[in-house]
């Protein structure tokens, strides 16, 4: 890989940037310093201003998303990439949006295949909510989720797992993530929600990250395990 193209992509800046630097001579492959943009990096210890660059690589991100704020990059909402500051930021995607009014767990990765395994529903990871409802939870209402909804326009949402934690509140998991499904479930049940969070997907657990809403970190290896039950 060129130079440059390594320097660009492991998050130093952008393209433009790295030459500059490159041509001032403040990159090294080595204890080498190298002003060429073009030179191929292969397997090589790569500094800038004398402190190792590490290559780029799949990176795991867990956010408390707190509500009022959009899963996506918009410009014109506020949105949740306001609050990471990390030199991957443009490379990242969601992997599994919740609505602007939903708070709780959300991952955030540059790692499609990832991606594709924790919201295909053939995988079942489990994603849990937590529902403030007004209303209460009947046996007809937990049986009829665990046949699975079907809704008038013939959108039928897979076995959900519903379970009342007390009064008012109830849990919610299920192994999709269709457009408000967990909104929908609710109402379809007969209750209304006030309040949903997301606090679990797959075995990684909102409460053992000690997030903040707002608040994310990096994961490791084995807590991204944890999501995909590997």
């Amino acid at each position: 890989m060129r130079l440059d193209k390594f320097l660009s992509n492991a998050g130093i800046g952008s393209r433009k940037f790295v030459k500059k630097i490159i041509k001032e001579g403040r990159v090294k492959i080595g204890t080498q310093v190298i002003k060429d943009p073009a030179y191929e990096v292969k397997n090589e210890r790569v500094f800038f201003d004398n402190e190792e660059v590490e290559p780029y690589h799949n990176v795991y991100i867990a956010l408390y998303k707190p509500s009022g704020y959009t899963s996506s990059k918009s410009e014109y909402e506020r949105n949740i990439f306001e609050f990471i500051d990390h030199p991957y930021v443009d490379k990242l995607h969601i992997a599994g949006r919740l609505d602007k009014d939903v708070e709780g767990l959300l991952i955030i990765t540059n790692d499609g295949e990832f991606t594709h395994k924790v919201i295909s529903p053939r995988k079942k990871i489990e994603k849990e909510y937590l529902v403030e409802v007004d209303g209460k939870l009947t046996r007809e209402m937990i049986e009829m989720a665990e046949r699975g909804i079907v809704l008038n326009n013939g959108t039928k949402f897979a076995s959900a797992k519903v379970t009342e934690i007390r009064e008012g509140l109830i849990s919610i998991v299920i192994t999709e993530g269709k457009y408000h499904e967990i909104k929908l479930i609710t109402k379809i049940m007969g209750l209304r929600y006030k309040r949903i969070k997301r606090i679990r997907i797959g075995k990684l657990k909102l409460e053992d990250l000690k997030l903040s809403p707002g608040e994310w970190k990096e994961l490791p290896k084995e807590k991204v395990s944890l999501i995909l039950g590997e």
